[in-house]
């Protein structure tokens, strides 16, 4: 990935925005583009995202950052401001869920990828990174770090409209769903130093490349703080086999320096609790709007079951009553929504 480029940015940054073709999570347009120099990739915000991420730095910010510390990154050639826009070097090779999907074994150069991945990420140093926003928890502060986390959840419970609140309340999603946790945080987070945490890593995040080894994309989510954090929202998105998993946690554990893995076990399932409670927060938006989008029949029954696994998930994690069947959530999801 060293390769010298030469290149026309904002021809490149045209010609992709005019693509109809382009792999688009929630905040990014990726678009390969063809350079004199060979493939590209131009990152473009996706229009109206909708905010549902805690984040601290622009993604150009970090990937400058991390560039002589952790290989299993792509390399920045160009980032634009006005228009906002990044352009990285391509990364030829498989995503990681098309290798296999949810809930199916990785293979052996996968999982060991994502262990070395750990290796070099809790290893860049601090002073390499730029300065956090005043009000941050101090390095080491585990509990400021979770209630962090906890604020930016009950915004997104309080920021809802009324027809997303109404379907917040149909559901059982109670108006303040962090008081358990935040009970918890003190009690269960152990002091560990604080490191860069990319904040997204997960199947589709994650390209196997011959040339490369497991590369890992998508750093707009990067924080600074509790080094197990990046460990359970990892665990949460992947969709582990049992097996994996556990190999997942030993290599995490192999490669964590000793001062990171203090209180690991209570730390490493407050914020599993954590990422079930606000999935079912993010998703009763998302998989709700899903529903109302998709055709009726067996794709908006599948959303319906797959929202309602969500929300079951979080349930020990809040005081609420029976969560409605799969065909209830879909009809109440039409009608408020729709």
């Amino acid at each position: 990935m060293g390769r010298e480029i030469v290149m026309d940015a904002m021809a490149l940054y045209e010609e992709a925005r005019a693509h109809e073709n382009a792999l688009s999570g929630f905040y990014h347009r990726n678009v390969r583009v063809e350079d004199d120099s060979g493939p590209l990739l131009v990152r473009i915000p996706g229009p109206g995202a909708e905010p549902m991420d805690l984040t601290l730095w622009p993604e150009p910010e970090v990937l400058r950052a991390i560039r002589p510390f952790v290989s299993r990154a792509p390399r920045l050639v160009h980032a634009g401001v006005s228009p906002d826009f990044q352009i990285h070097e391509f990364i030829a090779g498989r995503r990681v869920d098309e290798i296999a999907q949810d809930g199916k074994p990785l293979p052996d150069v996968v999982l060991d990828g994502v262990e070395q991945f750990f290796g070099e990420v809790l290893r860049v140093p601090t002073a390499a990174l730029a300065a956090v926003p005043p009000g941050w928890p101090d390095d080491g502060d585990t509990p400021g770090f979770a209630r962090c986390l906890l604020d930016f959840a009950r915004h997104l419970r309080d920021r809802a409209d009324a027809s997303v609140d109404a379907l917040y309340q149909a559901l059982g999603v109670p108006a303040d769903p962090c008081g358990p946790l935040l009970e918890r945080a003190d009690r269960e987070l152990a002091r560990r130093p604080f490191r860069l945490l990319h904040g997204d890593i997960h199947r589709k995040n994650m390209i196997l490349s011959g040339r490369a080894g497991l590369v890992v994309l998508d750093w707009e989510l990067a924080l600074w703080g509790d080094p197990l954090y990046d460990l359970a929202d990892h665990l949460h998105k992947t969709a582990y086999t049992a097996a994996d998993r556990q190999r997942t946690v030993a290599g995490w554990e192999r490669a964590a320096p000793a001062d990171c893995r203090a209180g690991a076990p209570a730390g490493l399932g407050f914020y599993l609790a954590y990422e079930e409670m606000k999935s079912a927060l993010v998703d009763t938006v998302r998989w709700g709007r899903r529903i109302v989008e998709a055709p009726a029949g067996r794709e908006r029954q599948a959303l319906a079951a797959e929202l309602r696994t969500k929300l079951l998930a979080a349930r020990p994690h809040w005081d609420a009553g029976p969560l409605p069947e799969a065909a209830e959530i879909e009809d109440t999801t039409l009608r408020l929504l729709g």
